[in-house]
């Protein structure tokens, strides 16, 4: 058996054991000595003389006793063997005092004594000491025989054994006992020390989580004002927009009346008046298109802007392009050259938006190159068609290239720069070549030119993708070897049919003003679902279910609803027509000629003196008739003009200055005899600008019923639409109905 190590705690607990037993051992025998030191001295029966050894012994265990009991505390590696050896002395003196073999057995004390308070090697010394004294004694002093002398020493040894054994055994147990409590004092303090640091871990951890909550916290302020800056930029651009165009329509609107029609002004202009108005009228168009830019931009971002695809052929678009801005390139005196690979295939397309692109990218080149010529090339990569402006002009340094496709960014951004424009070209450029799924770069050198290209897919754009950047992406055509699902949508409202041409996905939108003509294009359509605008046709749930009944589609769902557009405005305010600015001559006469030949005088009202004076001229230029014309600028003005003289049509401006356009028209609505006057509203906001709520039920229907599964799909439809994330609008006092 190994004995286990010690640690120097053990010893010195062990030390203190030691001498705490010293101390009991030493009363004990110092008392016995003691009682045999007198009973020597002063014996019982006088004249007796005390033997040697009785005095040595008695003395001795009193001495030894005396002097360990003294010494224990400072020198217990003195006093320990010095108590052992005393009484070892003392049993031998008590043998030869009394003669007696049988006090042989007193050397069992000093063996178990030594096995107390020894150690190990002193012990075993102590033990063979013992039995030497009383083998040497017996046999020589008291002349006992070897087997007597034999079984006290054999004893003493088996007590020494005994003894050695209990005491070996006893350590290691203790040794044992104070690992473990080693160990688990050791633990304790690791334990200890692990809870310090997992709390101050905690504490950090809280700290953290606080800092972490703060600055979340201060990013969802953040992010709330970006978003509100994001909103303000937007319906700021959206605002000033319309602000700028009924002036750029006044002036567009008079310079085209001077060049196209100067016989109005009483004679043909000079020749020098006429070049100088058209270049205001150039440049007016010019200032309308970058106002235009601008709004596309803030509906671009607000996800207004819609994109129409159209399978067109690359070849024929290029063509047209250069075409339109070929006059403007070999004005600067540049060579406009073209090169495109025969056999592209067609791409599907807004041909409008990558018309506006190529015009965009031609420009800049015309504006940038002084000297030499502008390449337009288009090729195919694989599944991607590469169109490409090449010019020979001034280049891009390797810093601007970054931010040139930036809003309001040039490569020359200083007051002083030689070239005009806005720095909005490219930035729609990109937005439109993205709507597309594709994407638009630049290399450049400074000095010897720059190579615009943009990329468009082969094939048909996937509304998944187009839809991730804007909501609103249809076809205008069907791909062939497809069916597409058909809408049909009834309603008189352009605006309506527009937007859902524009927003519904997945389908290819017929629009048809009255029931009557839906009827026999839905025999031949044969649509997925048809939608009817409330606002142009009334219907109840019992007409609901006879028309559906007589249409013979019994698995055709139909969708009843108020639709926005002007037919809804036009309903709101009790009109007869919308008309949104910049407003030309032919949108003009188009709107007067439903009227028909009853209309003679029209009051237009509008606090814009100059639009009233264009309206004005437009008016008295049409090729359908001479209208007579009476001009107000206030809702006061105009009631007392119609007062006066009582008008066949009203051209009508929501903003005037002393009252809202909606109680005008209430005014003029509510008087008998003005009651059935037409009125045109004109705006300088449209449809998509409005955020109104739409009032009204909504009610779906098919002739074969609904099954269990639709109506779990529809109202599944109903909670997707409903837990978007967009501002949720105030409730209307009339509850959609399913």
């Amino acid at each position: 058996m190994n004995v286990v190590q010690r640690v120097p705690d053990l010893d010195e607990n062990l030390t203190v054991l030691r001498a705490d037993s010293l101390k009991t051992f030493a009363l004990l025998v110092g008392l016995l000595g003691y009682f045999w030191l007198i009973r020597t001295v002063w014996p019982e029966t006088g004249g007796e003389i005390p033997s040697i050894e009785a005095l040595i012994g008695s003395g001795l265990m009193v001495l030894s006793a005396s002097l360990s009991y003294a010494l224990r505390e400072r020198s217990l590696h003195i006093a320990s063997p010095l108590f052992v050896v005393g009484a070892l002395v003392a049993s031998a003196c008590c043998m030869l005092t009394f003669q007696s073999f049988d006090l042989a057995y007193l050397f069992i004390l000093p063996v178990i004594f030594a096995s107390v308070l020894l150690g190990q090697v002193a012990f075993l010394i102590v033990a063979c000491m013992a039995i030497a004294l009383t083998l040497t004694i017996g046999l020589i002093r008291i002349g006992v025989s070897i087997p007597s002398a034999a079984l006290p020493a054999v004893i003493i040894a088996l007590t020494a054994l005994a003894s050695w054994l209990s005491a070996r055994n006893l350590h290691t147990a203790l040794a044992w006992v104070w690992s473990g409590y080693e160990r688990a004092r050791h633990n304790e303090e690791v334990t200890r020390e692990r809870a310090g640091e997992l709390r101050r871990a905690l504490k950090a951890l809280d700290e953290a989580t606080h800092r972490l909550e703060r600055t979340n916290y201060m990013l969802a302020l953040a992010r709330d004002q970006a978003e509100e800056a994001r909103r303000l930029k937007q319906q700021f651009a959206q605002t000033i927009s319309h602000e700028l165009r009924t002036p750029l329509n006044l002036i567009v609107g008079f310079t085209e009346l001077m060049t196209e029609s100067p016989e109005h002004y009483g004679g043909t202009l000079a020749p020098a008046y006429l070049r100088d108005l058209n270049i205001v009228h150039r440049n007016a168009c010019h200032l309308q298109g970058l106002v235009n830019d601008v709004l596309d931009l803030a509906r671009i971002e607000a996800a207004q802007m819609s994109i129409l695809l159209e399978k067109t052929d690359p070849t024929v678009l290029v063509q047209e392009v250069v075409s339109t801005a070929r006059s403007l390139v070999e004005a600067r005196g540049l060579a406009l050259h073209t090169e495109v690979e025969p056999g592209l295939p067609p791409l599907w397309l807004d041909p409008t938006r990558i018309r506006q692109v190529l015009f965009n990218l031609l420009s800049n080149a015309a504006r940038f190159t002084d000297e030499g010529s502008i390449t337009v090339g288009v090729r195919q990569q694989e599944d991607q068609v590469i169109f490409a402006v090449v010019d020979t002009g001034t280049g891009i340094a390797p810093g601007d290239i970054s931010c040139i496709f930036e809003e309001f960014e040039q490569a020359d951004g200083s007051t002083r720069r030689r070239h005009g424009g806005a720095g909005l070209g490219l930035a729609i450029s990109k937005r439109f070549v993205e709507l597309h799924d594709g994407r638009i770069w630049v290399e450049s050198q400074v000095g010897r030119g720059s190579k615009f290209y943009f990329s468009l897919p082969t094939g048909q754009v996937d509304p998944a993708v187009t839809t991730s950047r804007l909501r609103g992406v249809v076809s205008r055509e069907t791909p062939k070897g497809s069916e597409e699902p058909v809408l049909l949508a009834v309603g008189r409202s352009p605006a309506a049919s527009a937007l859902l041409t524009r927003y519904v996905r997945g389908c290819r939108t017929v629009a048809i003003p009255d029931l009557e003509q839906a009827r026999h294009t839905a025999q031949q359509l044969m649509p997925q679902v048809v939608v009817i605008d409330q606002a142009s046709v009334e219907l109840d749930s019992g007409r609901l279910e006879r028309l559906i009944q007589n249409w013979g589609m019994p698995r055709v769902p139909f969708i009843v609803c108020p639709l926005p557009g002007e037919e809804l405005l036009r309903q709101r305010l009790a009109v007869d027509g919308y008309l949104i600015k910049p407003v030309t001559r032919r949108t003009l006469w188009d709107m007067l000629r439903q009227f028909g030949e009853d209309v003679d005088r029209v009051l237009v009202v509008d606090d814009d003196q100059d639009f009233v004076l264009l309206m004005g001229r437009m008016l008295e230029d049409s090729p359908v008739r001479h209208y007579h014309v009476i001009s107000a600028y206030s809702g006061h003005e105009a009631l007392g003009l119609m007062r006066q003289h009582r008008p066949d049509l009203v051209l009508l401006d929501l903003g005037l200055p002393d009252m809202p356009g909606f109680q005008m028209v209430k005014r003029i609505r509510s008087a008998p005899d003005w009651k059935c006057i037409p009125i045109i509203i004109v705006t300088a906001r449209d449809e998509l600008d409005h955020h109104e709520i739409l009032t009204g039920p909504i009610m779906i229907a098919k002739a074969g019923g609904l099954t269990p599964g639709e109506v779990v799909r529809w109202i599944q439809s109903v909670v997707d639409t409903t837990v978007t994330p967009f501002p949720t609008p105030p409730a209307s006092k009339e509850a959609p109905v399913l």
